[in-house]
């Protein structure tokens, strides 16, 4: 069993004029005056979303006058490459942000194609390691966990088949419609994992894998949300394994960061501002004009924000957002991870017959303050090139705690715990690097903003337009949303809804 659910959305705007590597003044379809920029439509977020939604509009009308700006100093939302040292002196690109990619993930899977990037099949071969419901390793071969208990596997298929005939019912796009699921829009998924799971190690295990999946604890979010996330996915083994069709099924040659660098060449990179965080968005006279921290002014026809719900509650719209978005975005906190890649000189996992997975509770930590050890998902992260690696996350509270201590105290609590399930070769090994994305400016953390109980009948508000303000992000998806094959297909679907006020001639196609 696994669980991980990585996205790659948009994060909320742009960079510093008088800094700014812009050429705009070398454009031809936008009109410069001093620190004032005119264009038709501006996209803020250069995350999937945004540029996927910026790249369809030039893509299907190259004369469109269009902007993008973006807070960070960067492409690429919530993906993130990094390089790495692997054997031989070499080094390699790894992902530290949003990473998998599935055959059922068509929007993303089409992307890629049309980038021409190619995919590789994530290593799932052998022995898997489990830690649920105490401290004690099982070891299992085949696609049953192995929960120490006959009556845990019993309880956990029921449970999910339970999850999987209720998330029918809970359609992103209006979640709350059905009233047996209106009425468990209060109760948290962990509240509704113990009604029906009384096995410890079972319920470990649902707990473990919302904490992946969203970046959450359990505790903290609507069952509701999880139950749409689950009808996103086709069903919740989709989520929680990595066999073909589910979540995790391939990786990206090269890394997933490359799709918003290839297209942000596609759209023009003059045409995209970093480093210009959006403070304010005010519409009037039939226009709307957009001012960035640093003072920058953009006047545009129609905006499209592709800003992560929990970043949104920090721009300023005028007239103001409705209550009922305002309210829902307010109790959207994004999840939190700490995403590691550990290289090695050779896969002695592998070699060993194991797969390089792992699920844990966490086991016993050695580091006062830390209530549970770092380890909550681990996978075999050798490169296309076969450069051998292990990724793995460290989620929800305990990320929390482990935010807490150095960057060395945690090197040291993983490699340890990773010894505990793969032997003293482990600490063996060439490079560990992380990232800690409640660190990241203009995010606030990773995969996927999440839903607090009680809000989830609000939802179908985050994709309402505002006036001349339309909203994009994989948070807003009713395909695969969370994920980058989320972020895609919103981007792609609220372009056609801007060029079709642009262009009434143009038809919409359904998401």
């Amino acid at each position: 069993m696994s669980a991980s659910s990585e996205t790659a959305d948009e994060a909320p705007v742009m960079m510093s004029h008088t800094e700014t590597n812009d050429v705009t003044s070398g454009s031809s379809d936008v009109t410069k005056t001093s620190s004032d920029i005119t264009c038709e439509v501006l996209v803020i977020g250069a995350g999937i979303s945004g540029l996927t939604a910026a790249y369809e509009i030039q893509k299907r009308n190259p004369k469109t006058e269009l902007c993008l700006v973006e807070a960070k100093d960067r492409v690429g939302g919530r993906t993130l490459a990094t390089q790495i040292r692997v054997r031989q002196g070499q080094t390699e690109t790894f992902d530290l942000g949003g990473q998998w990619v599935g055959s059922t993930q068509t929007d993303i899977m089409e992307m890629l194609d049309e980038l021409g990037l190619e995919v590789y099949p994530q290593y799932i071969q052998g022995t898997k390691h489990m830690q649920l419901g105490g401290d004690s390793i099982r070891r299992y071969s085949s696609t049953i966990p192995n929960l120490g208990s006959w009556w845990g596997l019993v309880q956990l298929q029921l449970f999910i088949w339970k999850v999987d005939r209720l998330a029918k019912k809970c359609s992103p796009l209006s979640p709350c419609s059905d009233r047996t699921i209106r009425d468990l829009d209060g109760v948290s998924v962990e509240a509704f994992a113990r009604q029906n799971i009384s096995n410890t190690a079972a319920l470990e295990a649902i707990i473990s894998a919302c904490r992946v999946i969203l970046g959450c604890d359990a505790s903290r979010v609507s069952v509701v949300h999880f139950l749409a996330y689950t009808h996103a996915a086709g069903g919740l083994n989709a989520l929680l394994e990595a066999t073909p069709g589910t979540a995790q099924e391939f990786k990206v040659k090269g890394g997933t960061q490359q799709i918003s660098e290839l297209l942000a060449d596609r759209i023009g990179r003059h045409r995209i501002h970093l480093r210009h965080p959006v403070t304010n968005i005010t519409q009037g006279n039939g226009d709307v004009t957009v001012t960035t921290g640093d003072g920058v002014v953009f006047h545009c026809k129609y905006v499209i924000s592709g800003v992560p719900p929990n970043q949104l509650a920090r721009v300023t719209f005028s007239p103001p957002l409705s209550p009922v978005r305002r309210e829902l975005i307010s109790n959207m906190p994004m999840g939190h991870l700490i995403k590691f890649v550990v290289t090695f000189e050779e896969t002695f996992w592998r070699a060993a017959g194991m797969s390089g997975e792992v699920v844990s509770n966490g086991g016993p930590s050695t580091v006062p303050g830390c209530t549970h050890g770092p380890l909550c998902i681990v996978y075999d992260a050798t490169s296309d090139k076969g450069s051998p690696a292990l990724v793995g996350f460290i989620a929800g509270s305990t990320s929390v705690e482990w935010e807490s201590r150095t960057k060395d105290e945690r090197e040291k609590a993983v490699i340890s715990s990773l010894a505990s399930f793969f032997g003293k070769k482990t600490e063996k090994y060439i490079e560990y690097q992380e990232k800690v994305w409640a660190e990241e400016p203009f995010t606030g953390g990773c995969p996927v903003c999440y839903t607090t109980p009680g809000l989830m009948h609000t939802f179908p508000a985050l994709r309402e337009k505002h006036g001349r303000v339309f909203f994009c992000g994989t948070e807003l998806a009713s395909r695969w949303c969370g994920f980058m094959s989320g972020a895609v297909q919103t981007g792609r679907q609220v372009a056609l809804e801007v060029l079709h006020v642009l262009q009434p001639d143009v038809t919409l196609t359904p998401s």
